[in-house]
Order: structure tokens, then C-alpha cells, then sequence
């Protein structure tokens, strides 16, 4: 029995060698001879988006992937969305080579509300002829808007609270304990971003500030130290922030910087105040004590005001740009109303209340009686919009029509006007 199984182990092993040496001798001697056929590989990338805090209805997102480097690309870019919006496309999409990745960007604008997922493949062919496809995905919620804003305590303005809302019939949520607040709150990131005055007790002039963020999930602000405390004016748009500040020599000094990074560059200097709209600085020279505006990359510098005119904002003279139109105080205290070009448009006893926008022909205004007023500029024709309730105005929104008050409870409501 047991030489017959050592037998049939013989012929199986005998039969096995036999049909190796038959595979042997059907491959071909030359491998020249037969196609060369190259295996597709694959490598995952590394996609982020800005912004991803809390992403609006409407609001422009911008992504960013990189892609390790497996030879030259074959073909575009592809995306590919999931999610409510069936017909979202990626546009401005940009392929920028590097010298051992690729980085992609482009932007989207979510049109409805839910849940997306992008995806985008990248095709690579090697020197070897082997094709590699890079590929990265994200997820991103588009919901409400958020607002943020700060309430006072009732027994001091010099501290309070920042709260968020979304005007969806909820209560305010905490965001953070803070002093007093100047300007506006900015959505970053993952965070916010905002100024706290140094010295409450100067109430004219320049306010020298710090800036500070809180980053989502927390309720502890962080103190920018980069920017340094002697801040005299801040804005952010989209995830570049622009501040001006005085340094430790007593430069008045004009900077930018990105919210993910640590260090800040010098754009311009003998600017103590400063602003941004729609790729144009707007800003105070404290040489001249003019008004002036220069595109962001730096070109086109232009004197907005008369050689004559001053505007001294150490000494409460001040400056705001609106949608389609600019209004300062020069030293004599007197208000005036430019373009975005520097015509004049109004002065004087015209300009009645604070203004809140210029819009194409019209100013908004607030007048003493609590009420929101239009003008024409080109009549003087004026008409009541609405008159206002005595809770505190957060925001008025002229283009989309609308104002935001705050309820004794802190909870912000809505009215549209027409």
C-alpha cells in the first residue's frame, strides 16, 4: 500500500515537470517579439477646501488638491460631484506643476442645501509608457448661514459676548466671552477671527487692537501674535487677511498674510487704516492724509481725494467703503461722498444720518428717528423704507434686502423689505 501512494506521488510530479518544460518552450525566445503590455497604477492625493466652516447656499468654495508626480498628465482634470445640486460643475480649474507634485484648484458654488462629495481623478503617464492615475475626494455640508455678532453685558460695554445664529427659529449658540469688539466678526476656515481694543478708554482716533480666532469646537480664544497688538484696522477675504498695525518703531505699516500661516508680509508703508473690496485696497496715508486705493498685486495706485483734503483719523476722521460708493470726514469735520473712482457725489448737510450703503444711484441712510431712508443722488428724491424696532441692528444688508436685529434673548430675527 504504501510503495503504490509513493508511486502516484512520482507520476503527479512527473507530470507537473512535463507541462513546465511544454510552458517553457511555448514563450518566445525574444520578448521584443511579443506587446509589452504596462500595468495602471494608482496613488491617493490630498484634497482640502476653503471655506469649511459652516458653508453657505450661494457661497463660492475653493479647493485645493496635490497629487504626487508620476510622470507628465494625459488629458484634463476630472471632477465629479455627488450630492443635491445634480448639474454643480468645477470652474476656474488650474493645474500648476511642481517638481514632485501636481496641485489642482479650482472653485464650485453649491446651489442647494446637503451633503457633497467631490472626487477628482488625474491621469499620468511615465517615462516607462505605465499610466498612473492620481486620485483625491472631499466632503463638504452646505446648510445655513451662520451670522455672528457681539452683545455687550448690560452692566459694562467694555466686555461681552460673541454668539452665532442661523435665523432658523433656534436660540443663539456661545460662542466665546470676549471684551469689547471692534469692527466685524470674520468666518475663517475653521475658525473666526476678530479685534479686541487694547485701550477702551480712546474713544477718538485710532483704537489700537489685538487680533484673536477661535477655532470651531472650542470656546477659548487665541491671540494672533504674529499680528502683534497695535492693529489698527483688519479685514479678511476669503483666506487672505489684510491688517494694518504699528510697529515697534512707530511705522505705520500696511500687511497681508494667509489664516493658515504664522507670518505676515509687508505690502505698504505710512498706512494706518485700511480696507478691501472686490480686488482693490482702499487706505489712509499718513503722509498726505489722503485717501487712496491699489489693486491687490500692487499696480494701479490712485489718489482718490483732492491734493487740498485731509482726513486726520487720529482725530476722529474716518473713512467707509460701500458697495458703489466711498464716505469720509476730512479735518474740518465736514462729510463728503465719493465714487469708487473719486467723483464727487455729495456733501455737506446732504449726507443725513449714517450712512449704511450706496447702491447704484441710491444712499441708505439711518436717521435719528429710527428709520431706514433711500436718496437718490441724482434728485435728492427721498423715501421712507421702513421704520426700525428699538432692539440692536446687527446687520443691514442693502443688495439682498434685509435686516437682522437682536432680541432682548440674544436671538437675531429678519425683515425683508422690498
Amino acid at each position: 500500500m504504501r510503495g503504490r501512494i509513493m508511486m502516484m506521488k512520482f507520476k503527479r510530479l512527473t507530470a507537473c515537470v512535463f507541462s513546465a518544460i511544454l510552458l517553457c518552450t511555448a514563450i518566445p525566445a525574444s520578448i521584443d517579439a511579443a506587446p509589452q503590455v504596462k500595468s495602471k497604477g494608482y496613488v491617493a492625493g490630498n484634497l482640502t477646501m476653503f471655506p469649511q466652516l459652516d458653508v453657505n447656499v450661494g457661497e463660492k468654495v475653493t479647493i485645493t488638491a496635490t497629487i504626487a508626480k508620476h510622470g507628465k498628465i494625459k488629458g484634463d482634470a476630472e471632477f465629479h460631484f455627488t450630492g443635491p445640486d445634480e448639474d454643480l460643475v468645477m470652474e476656474d480649474v488650474k493645474v500648476t506643476e511642481g517638481k514632485e507634485t501636481y496641485e489642482v484648484t479650482g472653485t464650485f458654488t453649491p446651489s442647494e442645501k446637503g451633503k457633497y462629495e467631490i472626487k477628482l481623478t488625474l491621469t499620468m503617464k511615465g517615462e516607462d509608457k505605465q499610466e498612473t492615475t492620481g486620485a483625491a475626494s472631499g466632503i463638504i455640508r452646505v446648510g445655513d448661514e451662520w451670522k455672528y455678532f457681539f452683545v455687550a453685558d448690560a452692566d459694562s460695554k467694555l466686555k461681552g459676548t460673541i454668539y452665532k445664529d442661523k435665523l432658523v427659529n433656534e436660540s443663539p449658540m456661545k460662542v466665546t466671552q470676549a471684551k469689547q469688539v471692534t469692527g466685524k466678526i470674520y468666518r475663517g476656515n475653521q475658525e473666526i477671527y476678530y479685534l479686541q481694543v487694547n485701550d477702551p478708554a480712546a474713544e477718538k482716533g485710532l483704537q489700537q487692537s489685538s487680533l484673536y480666532k477661535v477655532k470651531q469646537g472650542s470656546s477659548t480664544p487665541e491671540a494672533v501674535k504674529f499680528a502683534g497688538d497695535k492693529i489698527t484696522s483688519f479685514v479678511m477675504d476669503g483666506s487672505d487677511m489684510y491688517f494694518t498695525a504699528y510697529t515697534d518703531d512707530n511705522r505705520a505699516m500696511l500687511y497681508k498674510a494667509k489664516t493658515n500661516s504664522d507670518k505676515k508680509e509687508e505690502v505698504l508703508e505710512n498706512v494706518d487704516y485700511a480696507t478691501v473690496s472686490n480686488v482693490w485696497y482702499y487706505f489712509h496715508d499718513t503722509r498726505d492724509q489722503g485717501l487712496y486705493k491699489m489693486k491687490l498685486d500692487g499696480t494701479e495706485k490712485t489718489k482718490l481725494t483732492k491734493d487740498d483734503t485731509r482726513i486726520d483719523v487720529e482725530k476722529g476722521g474716518s473713512f467707509e467703503v460701500y458697495t458703489d460708493g466711498i464716505a469720509y470726514v476730512d479735518s474740518s469735520s465736514r462729510h463728503v461722498l465719493i465714487s469708487k473712482e473719486g467723483k464727487h457725489l455729495q456733501d455737506g448737510e446732504q449726507i443725513k444720518g449714517k450712512i449704511v450703503d450706496v447702491v447704484g444711484d441710491n444712499m441708505f441712510y439711518l436717521d435719528s428717528d429710527k428709520a431706514l431712508y433711500r436718496t437718490q443722488l441724482a434728485s435728492d428724491k427721498t423715501e421712507k423704507i421702513m421704520d426700525l424696532k428699538s432692539d440692536a441692528i446687527v446687520e443691514i444688508n442693502v443688495p439682498a434686502q434685509y435686516i437682522l436685529y437682536a432680541k432682548a434673548n440674544n436671538e437675531l430675527y429678519k425683515v425683508q423689505w422690498k
